[in-house]
């Protein structure tokens, strides 16, 4: 007895239990005014139950015996291919009957439903997306905002809204399942509503225009210039990008295409987007592309035309799932690369593997969401951008290192060819043969000294010095032997003078000295000194000892007097020097000329 007062006592409250439950259970949601301004959550527990029936769409309809089914979530693979793969799932909401009136700017927020939907309230077809059996058209991509008539809701303050959805073909219920899966599902202020759905768009379609600026703009600079290369495969990877952002927000269904054209666009810029990846991340660190990564990656191309070209959607069906686990390689190899060459010290691959990171885990996140069934937000989008934020500081980096060897190579090339330029200035001073200062340099720093005598008034002189008979050395021995003779004077003259002292080649077998801070007298016993010592040297030429002698003209710089008149003071003295018998030094002093040797 006591063993059966337990066992009917459990029975009761598993009765009692299971009474509160369906109790529970069959509990409509009652909402307010307040929730219609703050928008009212759809999602959980919907009346479901597979099949096809107007009659279900009802509201009064008695949907009581239907199990439960979430929105959003997918059918189980494979559908209900017995039904037609058609199914309903009713929801019943009450207001106060009271604010009934009040009610008349109603919505309700639809997600993306595999593969088509219709949408009645109160037993009305507000909206459809895609178009159902037997037109059967596919859009499982399209968020809608429907309004909901006034009449929709009863006397009693009832609403009872039922989606009729088709789930496609079963070659689609068999590789993506079908129903709600994706987006907000919510019911309130039908303004409201439209704006939150407009709102929610706009990052999509800035990071859409952000992606096809970049790509335009780095195709531009690598116009400018065919040699950067890693910016064209940047600017298609970024284009790419683009195009897919767009083709995956609402606002590409403002162009009015067919969602085939959608879908063919969409899929064909994400299949070949691992090929750009590939080419742009080997050309950022410098690394050749092997025979058996190129197979790779054309294969990736090779696809991405394919579901462009093939018509149809089936195609879609059958290549995700591959192309998706195809991927999986990239994944793995991508980082690997990075890592090793950023070990290497790769400064790019330092910068892009933070990007490259992100992105893994985004694509590993969101193929989970497809392969494994998971309940997530999707981050491919914000993987995209992290990758290409990290190209772009890779890029930056990149230009400002070339930037700077550019600049240091500019400033190398810039200080070489002052050198040179000093060199050629310095070979235009000179004269070739005896490599003393030639006329045009003698006379550059004679003018200089003579600003240097107006500053500190010390007067420099000069000294005008001539080879006696020289054209006796060419006639007799050759003009090689003049030459000769001429280098080796020059020598002769530049070892005498001072550090301070200039000589130059004036011209002919005429040679130049300039004296600074030098008075006549000191220029005289100067120009006298070399005179003695040219006189006794012996130049031996071919076996022959040549004796010369030289003239010198000395004539002192007076303030105010011009350098072509001092130096045409020194050709007088010289020439009257000449004029005396040669080998002689002559001095141009006022009143006259003095003469010694």
């Amino acid at each position: 007895m006591r063993t059966t007062a337990i066992f009917l006592t459990l029975l009761t409250s598993l009765v009692l239990f299971s009474g509160a439950s369906w109790a529970a259970k069959a509990e409509i949601p009652r909402l307010t005014l307040a929730d219609m301004e703050e928008t009212y959550s759809l999602k959980g527990s919907w009346q479901f139950l597979p099949g096809d029936d107007f009659s279900w769409a009802v509201a009064a309809y008695d949907d009581s015996g239907w199990q439960e089914k979430r929105i959003p979530q997918r059918w189980a693979r494979g559908g209900y291919p017995e039904y037609g793969q058609l199914a309903w799932y009713r929801l019943t909401l009450r207001f106060d009957p009271s604010q009934r009136e009040e009610l008349s700017h109603l919505g309700v927020r639809m997600g993306k439903v595999l593969n088509a939907y219709q949408l009645y309230a109160g037993g009305e077809l507000i909206g459809e997306v895609g178009k159902m059996p037997p037109l059967s058209e596919v859009n499982y991509d399209r968020k809608r905002v429907f309004a909901i008539p006034p009449s929709a809701i009863a006397v009693d303050g009832t609403l009872v809204l039922a989606l009729r959805v088709w789930g496609g073909s079963d070659l689609a219920l068999s590789k993506w399942g079908g129903g709600p899966h994706e987006g907000e599902f919510r019911i309130g202020n039908y303004a409201k509503l439209l704006q939150a759905s407009f709102l929610s768009e706009i990052p999509g379609l800035m990071a859409c225009v952000l992606f096809l600026g970049f790509g335009c703009y780095h195709i531009y600079l690598y116009r400018r210039n065919p040699q950067l290369q890693t910016y064209l495969w940047y600017g298609l990877m970024a284009l790419d990008i683009g195009i897919y952002s767009l083709m995956s927000n609402q606002w590409r269904y403002r162009l009015d295409w067919s969602f085939i054209t959608y879908e063919k666009i969409e899929f064909g810029a994400i299949y070949l987007f691992p090929a750009l990846v590939i080419q742009m991340m080997w050309s950022l660190l410098d690394l050749p592309i092997g025979r058996l990564l190129r197979v790779y990656q054309f294969s990736f191309i090779v696809i991405a035309v394919v579901i462009v070209l093939v018509p149809g959607i089936d195609i879609h069906y059958h290549t995700l799932r591959p192309w998706q686990l195809s991927t999986l390689g990239l994944l793995l190899l991508i980082p690997w690369i990075i890592v090793r060459e950023a070990r290497a010290g790769n400064v790019e691959a330092r910068t892009a593997l933070i990007g490259v990171l992100v992105f893994l885990a985004a694509c590993t996140n969101d193929l989970m969401i497809d392969l494994a069934g998971w309940q997530a937000i999707r981050l491919v989008p914000l993987g995209f951008v992290a990758i290409m934020l990290s190209m772009a500081i890779s890029l930056a980096n990149r230009f400002t290192t070339v930037l700077n060897d550019l600049e240091g190579q500019v400033a190398q090339r810039t200080t070489d060819l002052m050198l040179v330029n000093r060199q050629l200035a310095e070979i235009a001073r000179r004269d070739p043969l005896t490599g003393l200062l030639n006329r045009r340099g003698f006379s550059d720093e004679a003018e200089s000294e003579i600003q240097r005598f107006i500053r500190n008034g010390k007067e420099p002189s000069f000294v005008l010095a001539d080879l006696d008979k020289f054209k006796e050395f060419n006639d007799k021995y050759g003009h090689a032997c003049g030459d000769y003779v001429l280098r080796q004077v020059a020598h002769l003259l530049s070892e005498r003078v001072r550090n301070m002292d200039e000589i130059g080649r004036w011209g002919g077998e005429e040679f130049m000295l300039m004296l600074p801070e030098t008075s006549s007298e000191g220029a005289t016993q100067v120009a006298e000194k070399l005179r003695t010592i040219v006189e006794s040297q012996r130049f031996e030429y071919n076996n022959k000892q040549l004796a010369v002698t030289m003239t010198f003209g000395v004539a002192t710089f007076r303030k105010g007097e011009a350098l072509e008149r001092c130096i045409a003071r020194a050709d007088t003295a010289l020439y009257e020097g000449k004029e005396q018998g040669r080998n002689r030094v002559a001095v141009s002093a006022s009143p006259g000329l003095s003469l010694i040797g």
